[in-house]
């Protein structure tokens, strides 16, 4: 969520933290058709046989862990050859059946193949994102290209249209044959039938064909793109006096360019202290540069490609612009209702943001004259992370390097873990038993923990892979590896899930200190974890995170705010020196007055990225073809009253735009609505904010649905009214 954490994404803003969450997402939902795969490789100790004959890899705890993370780079493309081809002989089986002797427990058995063919997927592409061999993370990535332009020709099998549309009349003319089904099983054929008539079934076959063409043209792209920005390894040298004002663990962190300098790279350990802290405004304005520019040679025509290309998929589709159908399967609905609420935003930011810009620019100008250099007037874009830094140290006494001795990694770990399983009734066992991918991955089992009408039973797994190490994804991002889902023998497959994030490394003499932003990170991301975990679906296509994408982060970004919370900080921190003396109360409320410093101008920015995308997503046919360059220095200017820095273009590195959430960064701050909206339930609670009964209900309304409820619903289901904005306006320093 942006708000609590709002730095990070506006020093990386166009690198994007959890766009590979609705990715990931994206290619499961598609894949909603689907079958066993037969164990490919060796032998494992113990596999279960599906009545197909097919093995599923079941090697691990409790045989519930069925993803794959051994596969080499010579293996991959044979698995997913072998994949492709079994799910085609599954479709094929399919339509095969007479319609009339379509039954419910067919309908169940495409599901289950649903969830097989999600949890496969994984296996082969996931390495992608995590591997350490180079030559595994482009097979999965070429994996992961394969399989989204095959899930596009899966959208134009009109036998398979055909056959479930057949099945829903007679759902519809058949109240028997309807009473056998259940409501979520009723959804899913809805739902599938909506996806493939937005693939276009309707279409003259020409137009079709264009159409093939056009989305597995764009899956490419998206891959190409993200893989250039997973690889990127920019770095430049400084010498020490270039990095004035950076704190002895930063510089000893850092590699050295033979004896006098260091290398600082583009990932977040070392870029974002940098900006924050750095004294000198050469060395800030050259790693802002290349931020900016990062893969900007490479992937600004992939992008360009991208639009003119979604311009046109809208059109054959017959809708005005591509944003018009993005969302037209979210919660705004319509381009009016995300424009209009972004305008509305703009206007009561604005004046904030011009007072807040006004007094940085002043505190530049003392500093400048304190050093004896020369003051520009202007509050440039490598100045803003800087000042504002400045800013919460100088008038808010807020004291980062003091503060992160607060938070050892392994202590967060710990109070993070006690505090989510206080709110909802869980329990966290270390199950290293479970396969991993590299050895500073810690991998958990979660159990219900007792709560009123609940029995202690196996829920899922996670993993946490959370430093930083060449080709790994490089900022933070959860990744669902199996949806949750019941067979056809009424058993339960369980979610799994991993959590990537980049935290500051441990030195020699210190642990793994965090700063706050990369807690409220944890916090964030973690809460994506217990929503793919809590989920209580029967259908694997409505698995955990699997809702509207303008309402998939407002679970977590709610989860954010108890990182705010004296209660929750006194589990969170203790010194890395002695983990019994937690945060200081002087500290804590440092932290607290200075949440909405800057809010207009942080704000405005977010809602930049927005309309950034938005403009992009929102051209005709037949309007010329806009230039991302231009477009982005226009609207950054207007809206966050910062200009561009010459010669970028980071529409090479927004990720969202390249990953999922094209015509959806609006989600972000339109979601936040909500979350505040339901957190203000948890603040007006007489048991306080760990109240369990609350813990419980939201796990209940919010979290367990999955899918299967509208995200407007399940607000109002946990909050008992209509949502309103007040709380969200209130949670970032405005008035209503």
């Amino acid at each position: 969520g942006f708000c609590l954490n709002r730095f990070l994404f506006f020093l990386l803003l166009f690198i994007g933290m959890r766009w590979v969450l609705l990715r990931s997402v994206r290619l499961l939902r598609c894949s909603s058709k689907a079958h066993v795969f037969d164990k490919f490789g060796s032998t494992p100790p113990a596999a279960e046989v599906t009545p197909d004959g097919l093995n599923f890899v079941s090697t691990f705890l409790q045989k519930e862990v069925f993803v794959r993370f051994d596969l080499k780079a010579d293996d991959i493309p044979t698995f997913t050859e072998k994949l492709i081809a079994s799910h085609k002989a599954h479709l094929d089986n399919f339509v095969a059946i007479p319609a009339a002797d379509v039954k419910p427990d067919t309908l169940r058995a495409l599901a289950e193949q649903d969830m097989n063919f999600a949890t496969n997927v994984s296996s082969a592409t996931f390495p992608y994102h995590m591997s350490s061999d180079k030559a595994v993370r482009e097979a999965g990535a070429e994996a992961e290209n394969t399989f989204e332009k095959y899930m596009v020709e899966v959208g134009q099998r009109e036998d398979v249209f055909n056959q479930l549309e057949a099945f829903e009349k007679r759902i519809n003319d058949d109240k028997d044959l309807k009473a056998t089904l259940t409501p979520e099983e009723i959804r899913y054929v809805q739902r599938e039938l909506r996806d493939f008539r937005r693939q276009g079934l309707s279409l003259p076959k020409e137009k079709r064909e264009r159409l093939v063409e056009v989305k597995k043209r764009l899956a490419e792209l998206c891959t190409k793109y993200s893989q250039c920005l997973n690889e990127d390894d920019t770095k430049h040298s400084f010498t020490k006096e270039e990095l004035e004002g950076m704190p002895d663990d930063y510089i000893s962190s850092l590699s050295k360019d033979g004896d006098s300098k260091y290398f600082v790279s583009l990932k977040y350990p070392d870029v974002v202290p940098l900006m924050q802290k750095c004294k000198v405004e050469a060395t800030r304005k050259r790693m802002d540069f290349l931020n900016q520019s990062k893969c900007q040679e490479h992937n600004v025509g992939l992008f360009q490609e991208a639009l003119t290309l979604r311009k046109e998929l809208a059109t054959l589709l017959g809708y005005s612009t591509y944003a018009d159908y993005k969302l037209e399967v979210k919660m705004a609905k319509t381009s009016k209702t995300v424009f209009d609420f972004m305008d509305d935003m703009k206007v009561r930011l604005k004046p904030y943001a011009e007072k807040e810009r006004a007094h940085l620019i002043e505190l530049k100008k003392k500093e400048k004259e304190a050093r004896g250099e020369d003051f520009d007037n202007n509050l440039n874009s490598w100045d803003m992370q800087y000042y504002h830094t400045l800013q919460r140290e100088t008038e808010y006494n807020v004291k980062d390097e003091l503060i992160s001795e607060y938070f050892p990694l392994p202590k967060v770990i710990d109070g993070l873990l006690e505090i989510y399983q206080q709110i909802l009734g869980l329990k966290f066992v270390e199950a290293p038993t479970l396969p991993v991918w590299h050895e500073e991955c810690r991998p958990y089992a979660v159990y219900n923990n007792n709560m009123p009408g609940q029995e202690e039973k196996l829920l899922g797994h996670f993993w946490l892979d959370l430093h930083p190490r060449l080709g790994k994804f490089g900022h933070a991002a959860v990744f669902p590896l199996q949806p949750r889902g019941k067979r056809a023998d009424k058993t339960v497959q369980l979610p799994a899930c991993a959590m990537l994030c980049n935290f500051t490394k441990p030195t020699a003499d210190k642990p793994s200190l965090l700063k706050f932003e990369e807690v409220v990170t944890f916090f964030h991301e973690f809460g994506h974890c217990m929503h793919g975990l809590c989920t209580e679906v029967d259908v694997a296509f409505f698995s955990g995170t699997n809702v509207e994408g303008d309402f998939v982060e407002a679970p977590s970004q709610m989860l954010e705010n108890w990182c705010y919370q004296e209660a929750a900080l006194a589990l969170l921190s203790g010194h890395f020196q002695d983990n019994t003396k937690p945060l200081p109360a002087e500290l804590r409320e440092s932290l607290v007055k200075a949440k909405n410093v800057d809010t207009g101008m942080m704000n405005l920015r977010q809602l930049f990225f927005a309309s950034f995308d938005m403009t992009c997503h929102s051209q005709k046919e037949g309007d010329a073809e806009i230039n991302s360059g231009e477009t982005w220095a226009k609207l950054r200017k207007e809206i966050t009253l910062i200009d561009q820095p010459k010669d970028t273009n980071p529409s090479a590195n927004f990720g969202h735009l390249m990953g999922g959430y094209e015509a959806g960064y609006y989600g972000y701050m339109y979601s936040e609505v909500f979350s505040a909206d339901m957190f203000s339930v948890f603040e007006a609670s007489s048991g306080g904010v760990l109240d369990k009964e609350i813990g419980k209900r939201y796990r209940e309304c919010i979290l367990a649905p999955g899918g299967t409820v509208d995200g407007l619903d399940m607000v109002k289901n946990f909050l008992g009214r209509e949502p309103n904005n007040a709380a969200f306006l209130k949670h970032i320093g405005l008035t209503a």
